[in-house]
């Protein structure tokens, strides 16, 4: 089994070495991929998610095996489809997770984000971003976190509730149906039981709509995070019937 999100020292967010979490994951028993943060125009720091590319792979090509692999999560905005695709081209890189960080130009992490805006609105325009992003962009291969935003928002209730917006998020699983990528699930915060049960319904809808394939991420930031709660992520994927996988040399391979 592959964790497919991690995050070491190239993102501004985390401090330790691919090393170390590569020995962490074979202690684990598991694979693990390196998808290091890019966000072009974050808004309180413009060069704080990005990295240089070349020193990435300088330092962590030696520690390429078939159990620890080297990719990135780029943050995706719309008006910034064309310059965001152009990111991973020329380098080596395994697998590109695609992720909504951004809404409406600004972060989702700052409250002040959500200033003035139900949750109603705020799901209107998390969605439309979404949709968006998804249609203008191609060079990704999975489509990360569907519910980070849900880690931040300021509403009582955390949770997605899919026949509200049923629509939106039809439109959104089936361009990524249409595109072939996979959804990932993210178990950040499948320690909630309510999480768990207002994600299931969407990758279900997923599976409905045509979606066949889900990846499994940790998003992880500390050693202690890597692997964390993937049998859950897994049995998840088994009840919606989504095969788990993962990339290498951008190319789809089975999870077990």
């Amino acid at each position: 089994m592959f964790d497919t999100h991690n995050h070491c020292e190239f993102s501004c967010d985390s401090k330790m070495t691919l090393q170390q979490a590569a020995d962490t994951a074979a202690k684990l028993g598991i694979g693990i991929i390196l998808t290091e943060h890019w966000d072009y125009e974050y808004p309180t720091n413009p060069e704080q998610f990005l990295f240089d590319r070349d020193a990435y792979f300088k330092k962590n090509l030696p520690l390429r095996s078939d159990n620890v692999l080297l990719g990135i999560e780029v943050g995706m905005q719309p008006h910034l489809a064309e310059k965001e695709d152009k990111v991973p081209e020329g380098y080596p890189f395994d697998f590109v997770i695609g992720s909504i960080h951004m809404m409406n130009r600004l972060d989702l992490y700052e409250v002040t984000t959500y200033k003035g805006l139900s949750k109603e609105e705020t799901m209107h325009d998390f969605l439309r971003d979404s949709i968006r992003s998804a249609e203008s962009h191609n060079n990704f291969d999975a489509f990360g976190h569907i519910d980070y935003i849900c880690r931040y928002w300021p509403y009582a209730d955390k949770e997605f509730h899919m026949e509200e917006n049923q629509q939106e998020w039809d439109r959104l699983f089936t361009v990524l149906i249409e595109k072939n990528k996979p959804i990932e699930i993210n178990t950040r915060r499948l320690d909630s039981e309510a999480a768990v049960k207002a994600l299931l319904p969407l990758y279900k809808r997923y599976k409905e709509l045509g979606g066949k394939y889900c990846t499994l991420g940790s998003d992880a930031h500390y050693t202690e995070h890597i692997g964390r709660r993937l049998g859950v992520a897994a049995a998840i994927a088994k009840e919606a019937e989504l095969q788990p996988v993962y990339f290498k040399e951008r190319k789809m391979m089975l999870d077990r």
